[in-house]
Order: structure tokens, then sequence, then C-alpha cells
């Protein structure tokens, strides 16, 4: 089926092509029991999951593969979330790559956490522990309709439905 073309902002397929073929998730997470937890809770959306353990290791799949949407852990050793997330948004710059969806993963989850996570290129954060339905309204909200808002965090949603 003829697809419309992705519009620069947007790294994600558009929404009725996920129907077709399984979601591909990046995800970058170094603790082992987190790593499980987003393995199982993955398994139940049926996405396809690719499973890094370093903010490295996350920028060097990113930059050898293509992927729907990013899930970044901040804390890691190595390189933090924060500026895997600064190297992935350069590069994106830099070669016209289309713009993957980030979506921060962390317990540090104050109000200004939040906005830095935002300013430096993330597009949502979900709090740890994960619940599945907020990290499932996290996806839908960056791989949904170009009008909604795209730097605002999960519990703020209803923002870019008002401006839908």
């Amino acid at each position: 089926a003829d697809a419309p073309e992705p519009s620069e902002s947007e790294g994600s397929a558009p929404a009725d092509e996920l129907d077709d073929r399984p979601l591909r998730v990046l995800a970058a997470e170094d603790n082992a029991t987190n790593q499980l937890v987003l393995k199982s809770v993955m398994a139940t959306f049926g996405v396809e999951l690719h499973l890094v353990a370093t903010g490295r290791a996350a920028v060097d799949a990113w930059a050898s593969d293509t992927f729907d949407v990013i899930l970044m852990d901040i804390q890691m050793p190595d390189l933090d979330g924060i500026a895997a997330t600064k190297l992935i948004r350069a590069a994106e710059q830099e070669t016209g790559r289309a713009r993957t969806p980030i979506i921060a993963l962390s317990a540090n989850a104050m109000t200004h956490q939040v906005k830095e996570y935002l300013s430096v290129g993330m597009d949502r954060h979900v709090a740890k522990p994960i619940e599945l339905a907020k990290l499932h309204s996290a996806l839908l909200g960056v791989l949904g309709s170009d009008e909604a808002e795209p730097r605002q965090a999960a519990h703020e949603e209803e923002a870019g439905e008002a401006a839908a």
C-alpha cells in the first residue's frame, strides 16, 4: 500500500504501516532486572526489540540500523542517556536522517529532570518502575499524528490532544 512519506521531523513509520509489521524498538538499559521487564512488556506489545546495555551501544545500534522508536535509560555506564540522545540528535541534524522518537526511562521524574530530558531532544518520559499503560501511551504518543506536540511528557498528553 502507498503510505504517506514520513515528515522530516518524524523518524518513525506512519501508524498505518505499523499494522503490517512489528514495531522496531531499540532499548538502552543497563540493569538486568529492568532488561527482563522490558523484554516482557515489549513481548506483550508484539514488537521487535533490540536491547543494548550502554548509551554508547545505543548510539552505535542507531547508527547502523533503523528503529521506529528508542527507549533510553538515563543512568548508564560508559555514556548516559542524555549524552547518547545528544549524539543521536546531532547526527540526525548533520546527516539529514529522519528523527527517531526517543522515550526517556528513569526513576528520576521530578519536573526539572523531565524538562532536561525533553530539552536535549527526548520526546517523552516514562517513570520507573515502568507501568504498561504509561509506556503504551508514550509509544502511541510518539508514533501518532504529526499534529501532536512532539516534546511532551507522557503525563501531559492532554496538551497535545488539545492542539490537534
